[in-house]
């Protein structure tokens, strides 16, 4: 304000102050009057003098108008610096986060594989020895053994299947993230209507994001919230994707408080994403999610 006040006014008004007195004596010039001040004896003088300050202030008025615009940005605007080492930090934190999210899911694949499918590779394997060798003295017990793995290929080949929907769900590869949501929706233990479409498809590594993360809120929702109906929002405007998830149920949703949600931050910060929260104690409970992106 203070700024403004002083460097500012001067900027601002000393064009239009000093054209509108070579204006005036312009007039005066051109009535006949006599001049009042400066020194001025003739009405040629005055005219001269009224023409040059008339020039002067229109001359003057764009740079000095830039001037006041370059002192306003420098006053108001944050400095260039400041902006690109938020940024930097900023892509520092995602991209830690990220790598750290990514080693975490590589090891519960690891995991979930090692644990099942592998396991029931392994004892195919073994039942299909003891077959071989029961198929001439024991028929019957290499029957058993025979369907036995045939139940274990069956578990196996479930285990994979769901293990790769938990990656990336063929619906969202098939049919787009829109779909995908709506089939979240049929999957709800509660009550889940969802409004809204998208005209195209998103990048890839958007939509997985978006995805799993509409489905963790859903799972907070069936676990926390006790929330009787659910409704999901979905729009693109102006290269922003906005989806908002909002239930009737307790409040009270934290990011701090270990229900997912600082989970859902991490996946949207890695796509200069956010996440909204208005969740007040008792309900209800609105999240809204805004990405920037395009849609092909």
């Amino acid at each position: 304000m203070a700024v403004n006040a002083s460097a500012g006014a001067v900027l601002l008004l000393a064009p239009g102050t000093v054209a509108a007195l070579g204006a005036f004596c312009l007039l005066r010039a051109f009535a006949g009057l006599p001049a009042t001040g400066g020194g001025v004896g003739s009405a040629g003088q005055q005219f001269l003098l009224a023409v040059a300050l008339l020039a002067l202030g229109l001359w003057t008025a764009p740079p000095l108008l830039h001037g006041y615009g370059h002192l306003t940005r420098a006053v108001l605007g944050r400095p260039g610096t400041a902006e690109l080492n938020r940024r930097i930090s900023h892509l520092a934190q995602t991209r830690s986060e990220t790598i750290d999210a990514s080693a975490a899911e590589i090891r519960r694949i690891e995991r979930d594989l090692h644990d099942g499918a592998q396991a029931r590779l392994v004892a195919i394997g073994m039942a299909l020895d003891a077959v071989a060798q029961l198929m001439e003295s024991r028929p019957e017990a290499a029957r058993e053994l025979l369907m036995h793995a045939r139940d274990n290929s069956a578990k196996a080949l479930a285990e994979i299947r769901g293990l790769v929907r938990g990656v990336h769900p063929p619906v969202l590869a098939d049919r787009g993230l829109a779909d995908a949501v709506r089939a979240l929706a049929l999957d709800s233990p509660q009550p889940v209507s969802v409004r809204g479409d998208l005209t195209g498809r998103l990048p890839e590594p958007v939509e997985s994001a978006v995805y799993f993360a509409v489905s963790e809120l859903l799972a907070n929702v069936a676990k926390h919230a006790e929330a009787r109906h659910v409704s999901i929002d979905m729009g693109h405007d102006d290269d922003m994707l906005t989806i908002t998830v909002a239930d009737d149920g307790l409040g009270g949703a934290d990011p701090a408080a270990g229900t997912g949600l600082r989970g859902v931050e991490r996946r949207l910060a890695a796509f200069d994403g956010g996440l909204t929260i208005a969740s007040p104690l008792g309900g209800p409970t609105a999240i809204t999610m805004e990405l920037p992106c395009a849609l092909s």
